[in-house]
């Protein structure tokens, strides 16, 4: 994997200056700034590739330096002095102690990127870290990229999971939602460690993973979120709101932003709805309603439908359309060609 910098060792007076380095028989212009005595970074204007301990030639000019480590991040003055720590005698280390010292700094790792720099084969870097994670010194987090943290990190990020989602179970919240989870770990919800955290954690607990939020599966409704739930439904029904947003319940009743999270919620869990957006809901029953009417269009008419075609089969207004093809496009029940749709359902 090539990189834009490179922390590496040599002795020079000049805390920053301006060079042109051989690496191949190419030369390429260097930025070299001082981190501490006889360590520098040094970067390029665009990606190279070096390996561990690999010595590089200045071109026109006598001397050379050693590549340490490639710079994953950008370090504020607190992460380098703590990377000064780990580059030094480095050179002597195996790849087994480099790791753990590297974790010290980062919080993650994808080894998969390094393992042309530290001359490694993947079987051997996956023995390292298997053997890391017995000694609860590094977690793998996925091992298609080799993607690691500390076991510090893992624990500490996992207890704050656990925590959060018991405190909402013995609190009877029904739903969690992951911005909240996001708040409690320090992880964003879309990184492949908050899903990781998320599995984990929630294996204590009765619950099902939803899009954005989690369900506690098994607490008993109370009779007054029973009777909120049908009176939301009953009021939704009778509004003819069949295809409704959150906005649309806060307009139509008293309940509070919590109840009626909880309510929708709950509904999804129980199938009464379907989410087809972030925003926009339907009852299930009037889905399988419109798709056996999709069925029989394409039966009837075939398969390339309009707006006006699919107003005519749910009387929706365009806005709701729009939602439901969009829909529909994302899970391969249709195609969009040009302004119409192309029906990829079996009649």
């Amino acid at each position: 994997m090539r990189f834009n910098a490179y922390f590496v060792r040599f002795s020079h007076s000049q805390e920053s200056f301006q060079g042109n380095v051989l690496v191949g028989d190419k030369g390429m212009a260097a930025s070299f700034s001082k981190i501490s005595d006889d360590l520098f970074t040094v970067h390029f204007k665009s990606q190279v590739e070096l390996r561990f301990r690999q010595k590089v030639d200045f071109r026109n000019a006598k001397g050379s330096f050693v590549v340490l480590l490639p710079a994953l991040a950008q370090h504020n003055q607190r992460k380098l002095k703590k990377m000064v720590e780990v580059l030094r005698g480095i050179e002597e280390k195996p790849f087994r102690e480099i790791v753990p010292v590297l974790l010290a700094v980062e919080n993650f790792l994808e080894m998969e990127g390094l393992l042309y720099f530290f001359s490694l084969e993947r079987r051997e870097a996956v023995d390292v870290l298997t053997e890391l994670e017995l000694a609860q010194q590094a977690k793998v987090i996925n091992l298609n990229y080799l993607f690691i943290t500390s076991w510090e990190h893992f624990q500490q990020s996992l207890t704050a999971m656990v925590g959060t989602l018991r405190r909402a179970f013995e609190g009877r919240e029904r739903t969690v939602k992951f911005a909240q989870l996001e708040k409690a770990v320090h992880v964003p919800q879309e990184s492949v460690f908050f899903k990781y955290l998320l599995k984990k954690g929630s294996l204590e607990f009765p619950c099902r993973i939803m899009p954005g939020a989690l369900i506690f599966s098994q607490l008993p409704l109370s009779e007054e979120e029973k009777a909120r739930m049908a009176d939301i439904e009953r009021v939704l029904r009778s509004n003819k709101l069949v295809l409704f947003t959150f906005e649309n319940v806060q307009k139509n009743t008293a309940y509070s932003i919590k109840q009626i999270n909880d309510a929708l919620w709950y509904m999804l869990d129980q199938e009464k709805l379907l989410q087809l957006d972030e925003r926009h809901f339907i009852f299930s029953e009037e889905y399988g309603k419109i798709i056996n009417r999709l069925k029989k269009f394409k039966r009837n008419q075939g398969d390339i439908m309009t707006f006006d075609d699919l107003r005519a089969l749910t009387s929706y207004t365009r806005k709701y359309l729009i939602v439901l093809f969009e829909y529909w496009d994302g899970q391969n029940i249709t195609r969009r060609v040009g302004n119409k749709r192309q029906i990829l359902l079996s009649a």
